[in-house]
């Protein structure tokens, strides 16, 4: 259906997604190591289960992000936290795509967790204009967000160690400047392509 309705009158460009993830403060890897006989191997401490993280979370389209908040330690993402985001990230939209949120209108492609699927949610979606695409639920392969913004942040993270929530703000910042609009513009194109791989494989997961 929505690759039939792309076909017939494209949409990606008025797609608005969003999702949270954890950033955590130690992104360091154990590795195996090539050892020598009779050598000792490296000690390496032990990843902490419990170790320090801070929730991100982000709202881009194919022109670039639009908005992004970092909760502060022991927030969680609820019905009222993401309709605050929801009101933050529209206005942004609205001084940096006017033509978008004036006309057909901006669609937003979100997944089914509770915060975004309430009533409250719903009502405030309606309130703003958006339209909001079906999306099947623990379908990481078809959320841009997961897929290209977090597969290529997790890369860019990668070995780096953050002292506390600003120096994790800081990294991700620098992860933006890093890219350039044909890179947001590649995540979102890649839909259609990854409908189709869905339509394929019968709705199982491919990625």
């Amino acid at each position: 259906m929505l690759l039939l309705r792309n076909k017939n009158d494209p949409f990606l460009a008025r797609i608005v997604t969003c999702d949270e993830k954890w950033i955590l403060y130690d992104n360091r890897r154990r590795s195996s190591q090539w050892l020598d006989k009779g050598a000792a191997p490296k000690r390496f401490p032990k990843p902490d289960v419990h170790q320090k993280k801070v929730m991100l979370t982000v709202w881009w389209s194919a022109t670039g992000i639009i908005h992004y908040n970092i909760l502060k330690a022991g927030e969680t993402v609820t019905a009222q936290t993401y309709c605050s985001e929801l009101e933050k990230m529209h206005e942004k939209l609205q001084r940096a795509r006017p033509a978008l949120t004036n006309r057909k209108g901006p669609i937003l492609l979100h997944d089914n967790a509770r915060p975004h699927v309430s009533q409250m949610t719903v009502q405030k979606l309606h309130h703003l204009g958006y339209e909001t695409l079906p999306h099947p639920p623990y379908s990481p392969d078809l959320s841009p967000t997961d897929y290209h913004i977090f597969k290529h942040l997790d890369h860019f993270l990668s070995g780096r160690q953050f002292k506390n929530q600003e120096e994790a703000k800081t990294a991700f910042e620098q992860f933006i400047a890093s890219k350039t609009p044909d890179f947001y513009a590649t995540g979102i194109n890649a839909l259609a392509s990854r409908w189709q791989k869905c339509v394929d494989c019968d709705g199982s997961y491919f990625d």
